[in-house]
């Protein structure tokens, strides 16, 4: 017997789950909602003439309509979990994670740039350089300082709560409705947020490297957000890892020619060869080190975090056709 249009359309959007959308779909919509808005807003920001000593702090504002939109659809479409349900609980423990993350972050960049130098394939240019608060005094510097890192936090905080929350989360519970344990379902989902996150950042090569290391280097980022996601159940490592990383190579050892203040600026000649393998690998795994470290200390055990399981586990075998 044919489906009318209205039961097809049903099908398509809900599978047999009637009272919630599809995992696929409800990965979409995170994305649409705050890209959209982060889209359409910077369109709008664009002609409001900032001063330039804010750097793009204003960036921060566009975060926060846009996850706030989400929080609002989110609470519109049935079956959605709140956005705090991603791994946003704002407590004294997600405050310790997310300080813990910015201290392993900046450990990991250390080694990085520590290598660069060693390697001759980063030269310090600058010192001290004020960038776009030159002239302003040191009042000038810190408003600078503050926007670039209120923005930086702000960019980790969406990029880290629609690839790694609603990504991993709802691809997590769509893999289990098709046979994957809730513990397989985490890992699969956690994979696959890689291969997500990778290849939508490789293309933004940084100032003296090339594509092929700039691939490199966000396919290495992805895999130690997943694990610190999938490992703790929430955005504050990932985030603060975001946050570290960012802020690092723009105001502790910023690029040449960049406006944000920074300690120290380098020159990069970065390429694909033997050292460029090593730039990548030996942060990453330091970085991974720290990870399961804290993990470990904080949460008695590596594994995937019970609140990702359980929130799997309540839907495994009552979401077929997610």
């Amino acid at each position: 017997m044919a489906l009318s249009p209205t039961d097809a359309l049903r099908r398509v959007l809900w599978g047999r789950e009637r009272d919630r959308l599809r995992a696929t779909w409800r990965i979409l919509l995170g994305f649409v909602v705050v890209l959209g808005v982060l889209l359409g807003g910077g369109r709008l920001l664009g002609r409001v003439d900032v001063p330039s000593v804010l750097v793009n702090g204003p960036v921060a504002l566009l975060v926060a309509a846009a996850v706030g939109a989400y929080a609002l659809v989110t609470s519109l479409v049935p079956g959605e979990r709140p956005v705090g349900g991603y791994g946003l609980a704002l407590d004294r423990r997600w405050a310790r994670d997310f300080l813990a993350a910015v201290v392993a972050g900046c450990v990991a960049q250390g080694v990085f740039t520590a290598l660069l130098l060693a390697t001759g394939t980063g030269r310090v240019v600058e010192t001290l350089s004020a960038g776009v608060a030159s002239g302003g005094g040191a009042p000038a510097v810190a408003v600078a300082v503050a926007a670039t890192a209120v923005a930086f936090a702000a960019v980790g905080l969406w990029e880290e709560l629609l690839f790694r929350g609603v990504f991993v989360l709802n691809a997590s519970e769509g893999l289990a409705a098709r046979g994957l344990s809730p513990g397989r379902a985490v890992w699969a989902a956690g994979a696959a947020s890689v291969l997500a996150f990778g290849p939508a950042h490789a293309v933004v090569a940084a100032q003296g490297a090339t594509p092929l290391f700039a691939a490199g280097q966000a396919i290495a980022a992805a895999v130690y957000f997943a694990v610190a996601y999938v490992l703790t159940g929430s955005l504050a490592f990932p985030v603060g890892i975001h946050f570290a990383t960012n802020f690092w190579v723009a105001s502790v050892a910023g690029q040449a020619g960049s406006g944000f203040p920074a300690l120290v600026r380098l020159e990069r000649d970065l390429g694909a060869g033997a050292v460029e393998l090593l730039l990548v690998v030996l942060p990453t795994a330091v970085l991974l080190g720290l990870i399961l470290a804290w993990v470990r200390v904080t949460r008695g055990a590596v594994s995937p975090d019970e609140s990702l399981s359980a929130s799997v586990r309540r839907r495994y075998g009552s979401a077929a056709g997610e």
